[in-house]
């Protein structure tokens, strides 16, 4: 009996050698852990320095310092590990002059960025990449302004090729400047970008902005939430800039924008399957650009709340800003199966009423919530 419990509290002592030290580094806050080496940082740019290629590094609680993906020698993993109910934050006081809270331009291999709370001071961005073409995972992250009442940016891919590149999952709330997430190619090389899951919120300038996607690239923008929270500013959910060749924008939910999506000199793009509610314009096609005949918009749902609530604000569904082209906008749906609601010049030959026959649009449209 004496030996059997001896023997039970050998395998206990060896399994608490093993375990142990791991749950020891990782209790309190303020502090980075790489479970390979079992040793703990004070920032974020130690615990790179000391790592090596495939390395896994574990934020716990509040760390304070900006981040240099180019300080560790190969692909690197962090994870945020919530501590006594305090999620893993990395917070930066002030803007640096690489503009960035994380910055992974300089990684030498694939760099994931999960569950992690980011505290972005005004002027910049959340994470930074650019002119890397490495893989790059930011997942499951919540970005927010150290200054609550200022602006920032949140994750930003600027000349970038390659990848891929997958933003998934992410929150970002307050104000924003210039975009929550941009996603910018570079030149011909192209990249392959998935934008999906995240949600956008809270007087938002722009949410999400893609611009010079180069032919052979994959960008697909999905099953995003974007609330812009004021239907009277200019301000835009999703904008594909000139250049954007063959963007998938899809199944996004675009609620209180200004404008819900803006296309804009993007052929062979595909708009397909998107919620959009409330937005002072749902769809805008070609403002400076034309995208040609290729540019797909069907199967869309565009509607309001309160159709009189729209009609004050001069709300329009989908506007096509002279192109020449024939634009393929079929089988979008307006809130019912009649059509959008009518939007009548009253001068004598001057109907404007889409989908609607008659001097006063009284045939079979007018009878939907959308506009």
């Amino acid at each position: 009996m004496r030996s059997n419990v001896f023997a039970w509290l050998m395998v206990v002592g060896i399994l608490g050698g093993l375990i142990l030290p791991g749950l020891v580094f990782t209790q309190g806050t303020g502090r980075v852990y790489n479970p390979r080496l079992r040793r703990t940082y004070a920032t974020v740019n130690e615990a790179l320095a000391q790592s090596r290629n495939g390395d896994t590094l574990l934020v716990v609680g509040k760390v304070e310092g900006a981040v240099n993906f180019s300080l560790a020698p190969g692909g690197v993993t962090l994870i945020g590990r919530t501590s006594g109910g305090i999620p893993a934050t990395i917070t930066l006081e002030t803007c640096l002059p690489n503009l960035a809270v994380i910055d992974t331009r300089g990684r030498q291999g694939r760099v994931q960025i999960i569950g992690i709370t980011i505290e972005v001071p005004p002027g910049c961005y959340g994470i930074l990449s650019r002119d890397s073409g490495r893989p790059l995972t930011v997942r499951d992250c919540r970005l927010v302004g150290r200054d609550r009442s200022a602006l920032f940016s949140g994750i930003a891919l600027v000349n970038e090729f390659g990848g891929p590149f997958l933003i998934q999952g992410n929150q970002i709330t307050n104000q924003l400047v210039s975009a929550a997430i941009l996603v910018v190619g570079r030149g011909a090389q192209p990249l392959q970008a998935i934008v999906r899951g995240n949600r956008i919120e809270s007087d938002v300038t722009a949410g999400i902005i893609v611009s010079d996607i180069p032919s052979g690239s994959s960008v697909v923008i999905e099953r995003n939430v974007l609330d812009g929270g004021d239907l009277g500013r200019g301000a835009v959910g999703i904008l594909l800039n000139p250049g954007s060749t063959r963007v998938t924008v899809q199944r996004n939910t675009i609620l209180n924008f200004g404008t819900g999506i803006l296309v804009d000199g993007s052929p062979g793009s595909k708009i397909l399957a998107n919620h959009l509610q409330d937005n002072g314009v749902g769809i805008v096609v070609d403002t400076t650009t034309p995208s040609g005949g290729a540019l797909v918009i069907n199967d869309n749902n565009i509607t309001c709340t309160s159709l009189a609530a729209c009609r004050v604000a001069g709300a329009v569904g989908l506007y096509f800003a002279g192109g020449t082209y024939t634009l393929d906008a079929r089988n979008n749906y307006w809130g019912a199966s009649t059509g959008p609601d009518s939007g009548e010049d009253p001068a004598p030959g001057n109907s404007t009423c889409p989908e609607a026959t008659g001097s006063n649009c009284a045939g079979p449209a007018g009878g939907g919530a959308g506009l």
